[in-house]
């Protein structure tokens, strides 16, 4: 072999080796580039997730979240700031008052932006309802200042939180209108009492006729005292929410009536009433708890008696069954419920026919405790009057699974009239 071929193959042999070596090193590059590419691939889709599960949790809040630039005009906002004002079609873009629509809102985002600081505020907003009523939402508005870690659009921006605290108030209200109420009804008979017991102390009473007349106002003012104060606990237990607050059973019905009917004996003969109860064969038990039904009856039939002033009322206590409720109705024919009155009558505390309170003695708290003991059974309870000719009240509860017992005490379906004789 010649030194020139030894030289070829040299030649040859060295460029294949510098080929083959090129050949690792660009499959060694690609497969480097590729790494990074699904590295990069990687984090930006985790990215896009990570935005994805962020928009969805803010659109998922209650409240109206407002992204704003200092100039005010919207970057971003939620969903939920949607149902704070009327609908806007892209409300990105366009200025905060065209989005909300309330001078006074963009007034405080005005004022946080140029002071830099965390404002809050409440406003009483006129909004449209969904009977298309204008009704009157307080909103509680906060601005705080964003800063960005790095210059974008972001930097300066300003965030506002809408929340809806219409609610809140509407608790307040019924709160501090509750301890008013009961203060004023627990005050006035122990006034009262406190009264006659300085006088006899003080040795101001001296004939045993004026002693014993004072005594009995004491009394009264004193079962009014009890009165206020076991319709106050049955309240607070119907609204605690304890699981044994209702303790449902079958009973008859029937002998809870005869019952209630037997304790307001002595007002049904002074008012020279009559009462009736209507309950078809075969269909006196109910189910529920006994001792609020007692409350009901006794509450709707005592009430009837106390507002009629004129002897002669006819009280109707009737009870039909239906494939899965029973019907219970109180019905009497005396002077009814004025139609201003009726959104009213369960409220605490409401009285009717103020007119002539003093006549018509009560805590207003009867008719609140028949609403929520019948709701605490899972009923509903409604009210229909026509002044002058008849008030009747229609409670509806679910049955006890299919069919229930007959009581042994069910009449033939023939009314049963109760006196007080």
């Amino acid at each position: 072999m010649t030194a020139f071929a030894i030289g070829v193959l040299f030649t040859l042999l060295v460029c294949g080796w510098l080929w083959l070596r090129s050949r690792i090193h660009v499959r060694e590059l690609e497969a480097d580039l590729m790494k990074k590419l699904k590295v990069e691939e990687s984090f930006v889709q985790r990215n896009q997730r990570r935005a994805e599960m962020l928009h969805q949790l803010v659109d998922g809040i209650d409240d109206g979240l407002f992204i704003v630039s200092p100039e005010l005009k919207v970057i971003f906002v939620n969903r939920g700031a949607m149902r704070f004002f009327q609908p806007v079609s892209e409300p990105v873009g366009r200025t905060l008052l065209e989005c909300v629509r309330d001078h006074r809102i963009v007034e405080l985002v005005a004022t946080a932006a140029e002071k830099g600081t965390r404002m809050k505020e409440e406003f009483l907003v006129a909004m449209s309802g969904h009977s298309k009523t204008i009704e009157d939402r307080v909103y509680s508005v906060e601005v705080l200042s964003l800063r960005a870690t790095m210059p974008t659009e972001m930097d300066g921006a300003l965030l506002m939180v809408l929340r809806d605290e219409t609610d809140k108030h509407a608790l307040e209200k019924i709160r501090k209108d509750f301890v008013a109420n009961a203060s004023h009804e627990l005050r006035t008979p122990l006034s009262i009492i406190n009264g006659y017991l300085e006088n006899l102390v003080e040795g101001d009473i001296e004939t045993p006729e004026e002693a014993k007349r004072a005594y009995m106002v004491m009394k009264k003012h004193g079962d009014r005292l009890a009165s206020t104060v076991e319709d106050l606990l049955v309240i607070s237990r119907m609204e605690s929410g304890e699981h044994d607050a209702v303790r449902a059973e079958e009973f008859d019905f029937r002998a809870c009536a005869q019952d209630v009917v037997h304790r307001l004996s002595p007002v049904i003969q002074s008012k020279e009433a009559r009462v009736t109860l209507d309950i078809e064969e075969g269909s006196a038990v109910i189910s529920g708890d006994r001792y609020y039904w007692d409350q009901i009856l006794f509450n709707l039939v005592s009430n009837a008696l106390k507002e009629n002033l004129a002897k002669g009322l006819d009280v109707v206590i009737r009870l039909r069954q239906e494939a899965e409720s029973s019907e219970i109705q109180v019905r009497d024919n005396g002077v009814g419920i004025p139609h201003a009155d009726l959104p009213f009558v369960f409220k605490r505390f409401y009285r009717v026919a103020r007119h002539h309170s003093q006549e018509i003695k009560g805590t207003g708290l009867g008719l609140s405790i028949v609403k929520r003991a019948v709701e605490a059974h899972r009923g509903t309870i409604t009210l229909h009057s026509r002044p002058g000719i008849e008030t009747v009240f229609t409670i509806r509860i679910p049955r006890k699974g299919g069919e229930l017992a007959t009581s042994e005490g069910a009449g033939q379906g023939v009314p049963e009239m109760l006196t007080a004789n």
